[in-house]
């Protein structure tokens, strides 16, 4: 097969070629042709190049107090990942709260090596909470007023093992990439605590553009797939579903009815409701549960289950914090399961996570921004149910839960943003396709 890449520009581009959530451009669309060749997904990369302005459109640097997360840093701006078919409008995977979708990932699956070197190039990460502000919140770039990135798009489609069909007769038809953006008042915050000197900063986009490599079969190849096309062809792929739930009791129960057949893992990150949206706090802060006065709701025991039934692990995780309340390191059966659920743990060799940085300090110092080290708190909680034969549980008919008994005291609602990792086939045939989950 031989290899070309292609570019492509927003179908939606403002004639100054500037898109921002502020501005009225909340979503940037992309379509990739149907054709006759393979798009390789995990080639795909988002250009462009990204700077933060206060109200009078003057660069950050104008305003102490006005900072981004930096772990998730170009990945907070983006809410939602929707990837349909070109031809026929179907949906094949839709992510919500991507941005909380990679406050996971880039903490469990790349190390502080990455987030100054390979990751800072990219996303432009940095994981340093000063850093981040003075390199990309304030910096003036090299075209004057912005930052150059290169951002891949982790998703179960894109990240799959094999090349996706973009044939109208043997494939998707097509490519509709939707990236919806996420408020300025989720990504952009004051380090002071107070939103109102920042309450008109934004952030914008321009130059954008996709780029990606695409593959062509030979022709004796492109001549089969077309006579099988005709009978219709199946695609397999990895995929991810994303809930939102809020808790707010000291006996936390989540309960999703999936409405999946092949579920692989299942994990969430939790962050205060109040924090969402307000400029007074980093919305893509992964820590542990609080009470109101700021002290840390710990987890005292989690279960797992299926149906009601324990399941995958059989029994409950009691916790070191039911034995001994005053210690702050978080219980390494949650840690190895939640990473674990993200990437297999024995396949996991780098994160940038550790016991100082998954609990926020108990003196509270943290309750805005991301002073902790290796680029802030990382918590989550979650459960692989197939790391073996990769085929998943089927949670078509029943429902997923997690019980959670930790000493939540007050009446501080935590918003619980939960992700499904798990398996989907497409199904072509001349009249369309169809997605089975």
């Amino acid at each position: 097969m031989s290899n070309q890449h292609i570019e492509i520009v927003p179908s939606n581009v403002t004639s100054n070629g500037e898109i921002s959530f502020r501005n009225g451009q909340p979503v940037i669309q992309f379509i990739i042709g149907e054709q006759e060749r393979y798009l390789l997904g995990h080639s795909i990369r988002l250009v462009g190049n990204f700077s933060v302005l206060n109200g009078d459109g003057v660069l950050g640097s104008d305003n102490s107090n006005l900072t981004m997360d930096g772990r998730t840093s170009v990945y907070s701006t983006i809410d939602q990942l929707v990837i349909k078919s070109q031809a026929t409008n179907q949906t094949i995977e839709h992510i919500r709260n991507y941005n909380r979708f990679m406050a996971s990932m880039l903490a469990t699956t790349d190390d502080i090596n990455s987030g100054f070197t390979v990751n800072n190039n990219n996303s432009l990460q940095i994981l340093n909470y000063q850093a981040i502000k003075d390199a990309v919140v304030d910096s003036q770039g090299n075209l004057g007023d912005s930052n150059t990135f290169c951002l891949s798009l982790p998703c179960g489609l894109f990240n799959g093992t094999g090349p996706i069909p973009l044939s109208q007769s043997w494939g998707v038809g097509g490519l509709l990439i939707e990236v919806h953006l996420s408020p300025d008042n989720n990504v952009l915050y004051s380090q002071s605590g107070v939103g109102t000197d920042i309450a008109n900063a934004y952030y914008k986009f321009k130059n954008l553009s996709l780029i990606a490599e695409v593959q062509t079969p030979p022709p004796q190849q492109l001549q089969s797939l077309q006579k099988q096309g005709q009978k219709g062809s199946t695609f397999e792929y990895n995929s991810i579903s994303s809930y939102y739930t809020t808790v707010n009791s000291g006996n936390a129960i989540i309960n999703f009815s999936l409405g999946l057949s092949r579920v692989l893992s299942v994990f969430c990150n939790f962050i205060t409701s109040s924090h969402i949206n307000n400029r007074g706090y980093n919305g893509m802060k992964t820590y542990y549960p609080t009470n109101s006065d700021g002290s840390i709701a710990y987890i005292r025991q989690l279960v797992f289950t299926r149906g009601g039934e324990r399941m995958p692990l059989s029994y409950n995780i009691d916790t070191i914090q039911s034995r001994d309340p005053t210690n702050r390191i978080p219980d390494c059966q949650i840690v190895r399961n939640y990473l674990n659920a993200i990437k297999s743990f024995p396949d996991n060799k780098k994160m940038s996570l550790s016991p100082e940085n998954m609990v926020q300090p108990d003196d509270n110092s943290d309750v805005r921004t991301n002073k902790i080290i290796n680029g802030g708190c990382g918590f989550g909680v979650g459960v692989a149910f197939d790391n073996i034969s990769n085929q998943g549980i089927n949670f078509q008919n029943t429902n997923f839960g997690i019980n959670m008994d930790m000493n939540l005291l007050s009446d501080n609602p935590q918003s619980v943003y939960m992700f499904c990792h798990h398996k989907s086939t497409l199904v072509f045939n001349p009249t369309g396709i169809q997605v089975i989950n």
